[in-house]
């Protein structure tokens, strides 16, 4: 199920590859009912700590992030040793205001690499009127400034936004996908993503791929590898076959705390009241995924 040259010169030129088949209708069904027999279970909605790296936790995320038929279109792209980098899972409940802003994630992911997709599987309709992703075709090519706008509603962690003005009359494709598809995005084309105004939640899950000879900058952070040897600088996961529900726990904490320590991390230009509120927010963020590992034991 590899790529074709064409769909491969769309992605180097465009940045983008959409649709794309990975699961059947059927099999999205089934991972969509395992995650909500999940929720159910515990009596409330997936938490953001949940959400991120959740093939640390869950055997259906574990199976998609692993899953062949998307490992081979991904070598592809990034050649054959590949690591799983992070995966984000985006639920956007009926008539809810959540949304994701137009940002690039180059610009705060850590990783000195081009050869970074990301994977975007639906696991309900991913229209325009449920939010799908916006992305500007052939944007990654440069990398533009973003603030961090705190805006609520927004799934981004520090709400990274690029301004209007450099937005503005550029055009837009709406990466729209039914339950089992997916999309292929390069890590610095510029997207985003409106609320979702139907009646039926919009799930999707991101799963960020980057080829094992990458170097992450700044302190040591964890990845799951998927095919291939590592060969960069990454603390490799263990996969969670086998691992009782504490040792998925303690894994996943670590390797949230290990991400929160670079994701709240200041650039050299940040000014002294940003640089404070990165601060407080990362230590509020270490402390509850020390609470998760202790909750653990």
């Amino acid at each position: 199920m590899s790529l074709t040259q064409e769909q491969i010169s769309h992605y180097c030129h465009q940045g983008y590859l959409c649709p794309l088949e990975a699961f059947s209708e059927e099999e999205a069904k089934q991972l969509r009912a395992e995650l909500e027999s999940i929720e159910a279970s515990q009596g409330k909605v997936l938490d953001r700590g949940q959400c991120n790296k959740s093939y640390l936790l869950f055997n259906w995320a574990d199976k998609i992030v692993h899953h062949p038929q998307i490992l081979d279109q991904v070598e592809s792209l990034i050649g054959s040793d590949i690591l799983c980098y992070m995966s984000n899972l985006f639920i956007k409940e009926p008539h809810s205001d959540r949304f994701v802003s137009m940002h690039q994630d180059a610009q705060y992911w850590g990783v000195e690499a081009d050869d970074v997709v990301t994977v975007w599987l639906a696991l309900s309709p991913a229209t325009e009127a449920s939010g799908a992703m916006k992305i500007l075709p052939a944007s990654h090519h440069t990398l533009l400034e973003q603030a961090n706008t705190y805006a609520k509603g927004n799934l981004l962690t520090r709400g990274q936004t690029i301004a209007e003005s450099e937005l503005e009359g550029k055009p837009h494709v709406f990466l729209e996908l039914q339950p089992g598809q997916m999309s292929l995005h390069h890590f610095k084309l510029i997207h985003g993503s409106a609320p979702n105004t139907t009646d039926d939640r919009r799930i999707g899950l991101a799963i960020r791929y980057v080829n094992a000879n990458a170097k992450k900058v700044g302190l040591p952070e964890s990845a799951m590898l998927v095919r291939g040897e590592n060969k960069g600088n990454f603390l490799l996961e263990k996969r969670i076959n086998g691992l009782s529900d504490k040792q998925k726990r303690r894994q996943h904490a670590s390797a949230l705390r290990k991400q929160i320590r670079n994701i709240f991390q200041p650039s050299s230009n940040t000014g002294f009241g940003e640089r404070l509120r990165l601060q407080i927010m990362k230590r509020v963020a270490l402390t509850m995924s020390y609470w998760l590992t202790l909750k653990s034991w």
